[in-house]
């Protein structure tokens, strides 16, 4: 896994994420969709970007989103 990869997703997550507002796992994966674009346009690849996250991008960012009201 790159360092790189690791502070882009973390860096990503600050800026794009306010667990206030989502509350469901399908906003998660639109969330991953949009983060593994941006990586990408970044030079980041999916799979370093999934490494990171720790093997599932999807389940990062649920975790990341918070208690679901």
């Amino acid at each position: 896994m790159s360092d790189h990869a690791f502070d882009f997703l973390q860096s990503w997550i600050v800026e794009n994420i306010n667990a206030t507002m989502y509350d469901d796992k399908d906003t998660a994966e639109h969330l991953a969709q949009d983060c593994v674009w941006e990586a990408e346009t970044r030079g980041i690849t999916k799979a370093d970007l999934i490494e990171a996250a720790g093997g599932d991008l999807d389940a990062y960012i649920v975790a990341e989103l918070g208690p679901c009201s």
